[in-house]
Parts: structure tokens; C-alpha cells; sequence
């Protein structure tokens, strides 16, 4: 019986192979052609219509020739948002076969091109080239693109013709992707309006009560002290001690600050979630600004201004400065902490080998563990510059020598970014390697493997490959092949003045207690840092001297990020604080538990009910990510109407 059994299956092991042999002699070759189907450049796959996407179907005609290899042309695409990248060859399409498909990049331009595979026997018309066909595509549109060869009429055998195009016809009018914002926008509009509307008649509603029973007689039966001594025409005296310590100045709370911290939190919530797919709420690729790359600066901003509140406290009940650094110290380790907790977050048991060490929480990390004990030794409580003759700018000039250490940091990180020597780099570089400046997409850049440039470099040698970010934000576009961490340690020196230039805020309303003073030293501030921080990147996304670059938290991107805080701060005071035209709901409850809700929404982010698979449209997407947005703005409403506040 064995060995009735290896007989029968030897019998089937040799009718798999030779199942296998007859399939690869059939697929290998073409009945009547007699030429192997692979060498046929026909790369015509069927595709799906995808979000962020537009479908281009494109029609090869060559009259009464027949099918010839040697009259292929090739398509050539790269979007501009890759800077300095060459065009890589997308689709090899046959004369005279039938139309083909490709989806392209809608969220940027997109340069396009059709090329003759052998430019030696078929000539290009300047109607395929890039400057021709190159345009900015609609979001799920439709187009053609007619592609001609025409014979040569000269007679010349060695260039049989000339490939001609069509400019691209839509042939489609796709809805406008940006509809469910405009309902988003909507939505949220009319809600807000409902519940002041709400409000406003609810308050009316108990002032008409009010006035209903307060009438002339029985005020004392409503309200038995709605008479004071003041109301009596009593001059008010002091009659209990403890009446002198009521009339004492209340510690300020600026509801502004937590608002500020709650939009920064918000904002940051959604766009992780996804932001709906749009390219402007995620985070850049390489060089440039979206909202997306807003909220993390502006929440190492919001700490520095906090700081100054929370030193003048500890100085004023004369805390030792060894407490002030052991609390700061023992902050800085749970952050650190916290955020090593955040990179371990998922199903799958971690690899210590693989274990990401720097985040966004070891940024704050860093960042506060510098700035609070560079601080530590130069905060004060009393205001001896006030009648000097500085007085006005005594906010900058009481601190000068701290200034001049933070500069210090600002200066080192200019001179690692572009003079330390990179190997196989050079100096200098700030790019994001992989396609960028490489003269075709046959030969790789010299800056290939140089993503970061100096930055970079220190982390992969500080921390190893393995233990930093895998998936940069340039890699989809540019095709990097190393890994790059935009949380890493060159950019820390960076973000440290981005903390102090926070602190400086803090320092202007401990300083000034006018709220003109506070607002127009916030505004010059702001208006001051943006021109700087424009005259650095030449006032362009890409080809300054120091380019605007979350990823290497480059000086003209602190710079700008640090004046538009300026100016958000000066709005939230002016209309919180000042005015009290809004009370700054529902930013508010969020900024009163930061650490709480963004722990939350970093390990949670992919558990129902905040999230739960979706279809991959803008509408679904969008909706999903507010409604993951509003949940924690919920539970920071709970906790606040709990009093419970978390810090570390």
C-alpha cells in the first residue's frame, strides 16, 4: 500500500511539471506572430478609478501601417511637486493598439510627455513634449489624448515619420472634490449658529422670569439680598479682615492660551486621522506648508508661553531652583516616556530591533528639558526695568543674555546643516535624495541616498536605521530608498528656539499689562518673524536659501510658524480675553487636557467608535475624521464639566 502510494505520487508530481512546461510554452509565445509575448512593449494594464486621481485613456494611431515595435512611444509622467525630478517612463504603448488607460496625480500639476522608444527611426514632434502637454488635471476626470504617426513624405528610409499630439480633451465635467468641505464648512456653520441662537434664548428665557416675579414689593421674598449696601446709598467700609483679602487682585487665567492649545490639538487630531484625503491637510512632502504641518510648531510655541506663567509661580513661593530642575527633569522623562509608548502602538507584539526612539512627544521632550533650565536661571518676578529708559523693549533686554545662548542653538544648526561633509553627500545638501536633481530616471542622483542631507546623516548614526522614521513623507513622490526621522536631533536645536520664541510671548503678557501692549508687541512680533522667515526662502516654496521645511525644522520654517502664532494669539486674546465676543468653546475643553487627548487619539485612533473602515472617497473619508475630531473634543468636555485635568 506504501508503495502503491509514492507511485501515485510521483504520477502527479510528473503531471505538474509538465502542466507547468505546456503553460510557459504557451504563454511564451504568440500563434502567428512567432515573436515571445514579453518582448512585445505593450504595457496597457486595466486600472480603477482612485481618489486624487484623474484617468487618462490614450489612442496610438499610425494609418495603414502595421503593428511595428520599432514605432512604439513611450509616456512620460512626473508631478511637480517633485522638484528638480526627471520624467519617468509610465506606459510603452504599440501603433495602432487599442486605447490605454493610466491614472495620474491630480493634487499638483503634472508634466506629461510622449516620446518615441527609438528616437533614431521616428522623430518627435514638438506638440508631444512636456511643454505642450503639461497641465493641472481634474480631480476623477476623464481625458483623451490622441496620439498620430504620420509617414515621412521625403523619402527618407532612416526616418520613416513623425509622432504627432492632441492637446488632452476632458471629456468628462467631474464634480468639484472640494464639495464636502463646503458641507463640512456648512454643517458646522449652522450648528454653531443653533447653539448660540440656543443660548441666547435661554438666557432670555429665565430674563423674562426674572422680570416676571421681580416686581416692587417682593424682591426680598425672590431674592432676600438683591439690595446692597452700595444700592442703599451706604458708603462701603471694611468691616472683616478677611474682606481685604477678597478685595486682593485675582491670579490672571487667560482662557486665550488653553484656546490656543485646544485649536493646535484639534486641528492636530484631524489631520492625522486623514483630513478627509486632501493633500493640503496632510503634511508636505518635502519643502512648503500645509495645515497639517502647522500644529506641531505651534504646540512647541504654546509651551514656551506657558512656561513663563508656571515659573513666575514657583519663584513667587520661592521653590529651591534643585526642585524646579527636578521637576522639569521628571517631566521631560514621562514625555519622553509617553511618546516611546505612542511608537509601540498597534496589535503587533514590538521589536525592541525596530523600536522608533524619536517622536513627536521626545521632541517636547527635548525641547522642554533645554529651554525650562536655560530659563530656570533667568526668570524673574519683579519688573526692575520698568521706568528705564528701555522699559518698552525691557521684555527682550532684561532676558539679553538668554537670547544670546538661544542664538547660539540657532547658529549651530546653520553650521552642521551646510558645512559638515556628508559622505558620498557633500556639503550643503537639504534635499530629499532619491529622484531629485537626477538628469534621467535610468541613472540614479548622486543624492540618491542623502535624504536630509546633515540631519539625516546624524540620526542614522546616532540611532541606526532601524530606529527611525521608515516611511518619510517624501518618499511616495520622490522615491527615497533611506529612511529619514523629521523628529530627529538636528532638528531639536531648532525647535528649542521655536519653544523660546513662545516664551517670549509669555514674557509679554507678564510684562505688559495693558491688552494694547500685549497686541501690538504680538502683532510686530508676528509681522517680523514672517518677513525674516520669507527672505530666508526667497518668498517661495522651493529654490531659497533656506527653504520652508517641516521635515528639517529649517530656520525659515520655525520662523514663519512662529510669527503666524503670534498672530493667532493676538486674535484669541483680543476676542476671549478683551472683548469676551467668544469664549472660546469648543477649542477650550481640549487645551484644559492636551496630554490626555492626544494619548488618546494616537492609540485609540483605529478602535471603534472612532474609527471603522470606510469607502475611499473624499465624503466618506472626511466625514470619518470629523467625526473622530468631535469625539475628543467631547471628552474634553466631560472632563472639564468633571474638573478633572491631567498633566504631567
Amino acid at each position: 500500500m506504501a508503495g502503491r502510494g509514492r507511485m501515485k505520487l510521483c504520477i502527479l508530481q510528473v503531471l505538474y511539471i509538465l502542466t507547468l512546461w505546456h503553460s510557459s510554452q504557451a504563454q511564451g509565445h504568440v500563434p502567428g506572430h512567432g515573436l515571445v509575448k514579453e518582448e512585445i512593449p505593450i504595457q496597457c494594464p486595466n486600472v480603477d478609478d482612485k481618489m486624487n486621481n484623474a484617468r487618462i485613456s490614450i489612442l496610438y494611431t499610425s494609418g495603414v501601417l502595421n503593428q511595428n515595435p520599432d514605432y512604439s512611444v513611450a509616456l512620460l509622467y512626473q508631478t511637480e511637486e517633485c522638484y528638480k525630478c526627471p520624467l519617468v517612463e509610465r506606459l510603452v504603448i504599440l501603433n495602432n493598439s487599442t486605447s490605454c488607460n493610466i491614472l495620474i496625480d491630480s493634487r499638483w500639476n503634472s508634466r506629461l510627455e510622449i516620446r518615441p522608444l527609438h528616437e533614431e527611426t521616428v522623430k518627435q514632434d514638438p506638440s508631444c513634449k512636456e511643454d505642450n502637454l503639461s497641465e493641472k488635471l481634474h480631480e476623477n476626470g476623464t481625458y483623451d489624448l490622441y496620439v498620430t504617426f504620420t509617414p515621412n513624405d521625403t523619402g527618407d528610409k532612416t526616418v520613416p515619420g513623425t509622432v504627432k499630439c492632441r492637446h488632452l480633451i476632458l471629456e468628462n465635467m467631474p464634480a468639484d472634490s472640494y464639495i464636502p468641505i463646503y458641507v463640512a464648512i456648512g454643517c458646522i456653520a449652522g450648528v454653531s449658529i443653533l447653539i448660540t441662537l440656543g443660548k441666547l434664548l435661554y438666557k432670555k428665557r429665565w430674563y423674562c422670569l426674572n422680570r416676571l416675579f421681580m416686581t416692587t414689593g417682593n424682591e426680598s421674598l425672590i431674592n432676600p439680598g438683591a439690595y446692597t449696601s452700595e444700592d442703599l446709598g451706604v458708603m462701603q467700609t471694611t468691616i472683616n479682615p478677611a474682606d481685604e483679602q477678597d478685595s486682593r487682585p485675582k491670579k490672571e487665567r487667560l482662557k486665550s492660551l488653553d484656546t490656543f492649545r485646544g485649536i493646535s490639538l484639534t486641528i492636530m487630531n484631524f489631520v492625522n486621522y486623514g483630513g478627509g484625503g486632501y493633500w493640503f491637510f496632510d503634511h508636505s512632502d518635502w519643502n512648503g506648508v500645509t495645515v497639517a504641518d502647522l500644529v506641531f510648531p505651534w504646540f512647541i510655541w504654546i509651551m514656551g508661553t506657558a512656561m513663563a506663567y508656571s515659573f513666575t509661580g514657583m519663584l513667587r513661593r520661592v521653590t529651591p531652583k534643585h526642585k524646579i530642575f527636578w521637576k522639569i527633569f521628571k517631566r521631560s522623562c514621562i514625555l519622553f516616556v509617553l511618546g516611546l509608548l505612542v511608537n509601540t502602538g498597534g496589535c503587533d507584539p514590538t521589536r525592541l530591533t525596530h523600536l522608533r526612539i524619536p517622536g513627536v512627544l521626545q521632541r517636547f521632550a527635548g525641547t522642554y528639558l533645554v529651554v525650562a533650565s536655560i530659563h530656570m536661571f533667568f526668570a524673574k518676578t519683579v519688573d526692575v526695568s520698568m521706568y528705564t529708559y528701555w522699559g518698552f523693549i525691557r521684555d527682550i533686554v532684561d532676558f539679553w543674555l538668554e537670547w544670546i545662548l538661544h542664538i547660539v542653538f540657532v547658529t549651530v544648526h546653520i553650521i552642521i546643516t551646510f558645512t559638515l561633509d556628508v559622505p558620498g553627500c557633500g556639503k550643503g545638501y537639504i534635499g530629499p535624495g532619491g529622484l531629485h536633481e537626477a538628469v534621467n530616471s535610468t541613472e540614479a542622483s548622486v543624492y540618491q541616498n542623502c535624504t536630509g542631507g546633515a540631519a539625516g546623516y546624524i540620526d542614522r548614526q546616532v540611532f541606526g536605521d532601524d530606529h527611525i522614521y521608515q516611511s518619510p513623507t517624501c518618499k511616495p513622490i520622490y522615491k527615497t530608498t533611506v529612511p529619514y526621522d523629521p523628529e530627529g536631533l538636528l532638528g531639536t536645536l531648532n525647535s528649542v528656539f521655536m519653544c523660546y520664541l513662545g516664551l517670549q510671548a509669555g514674557k509679554i503678557l507678564m510684562t505688559f499689562k495693558e491688552p494694547s501692549a500685549r497686541v501690538k508687541r504680538f502683532l510686530i512680533w508676528g509681522l517680523f518673524l514672517c518677513l525674516i522667515a520669507g527672505a530666508l526662502c526667497g518668498f517661495k516654496k522651493d529654490g531659497g536659501t533656506i527653504p520652508l521645511n517641516k521635515n528639517l525644522w529649517s530656520l525659515s520654517f520655525v520662523l514663519c510658524m512662529a510669527g503666524f502664532a503670534f498672530v493667532l494669539l493676538a486674535f484669541c486674546y483680543v476676542t476671549i480675553d478683551v472683548y469676551k465676543v467668544w469664549s472660546g468653546a469648543p477649542f477650550y475643553f481640549p487645551g484644559m487636557n492636551p496630554i490626555v487627548l492626544y494619548m488618546g487619539h494616537e492609540v485609540l485612533h483605529r478602535h471603534f467608535p472612532i474609527s471603522w473602515e470606510v469607502s475611499q472617497y473624499h465624503y466618506s473619508l472626511l466625514s470619518m475624521d470629523l467625526w473622530g475630531t468631535v469625539f475628543w473634543v467631547l471628552v474634553g468636555l466631560v472632563l472639564y464639566k468633571k474638573r478633572i485635568f491631567i498633566t504631567v
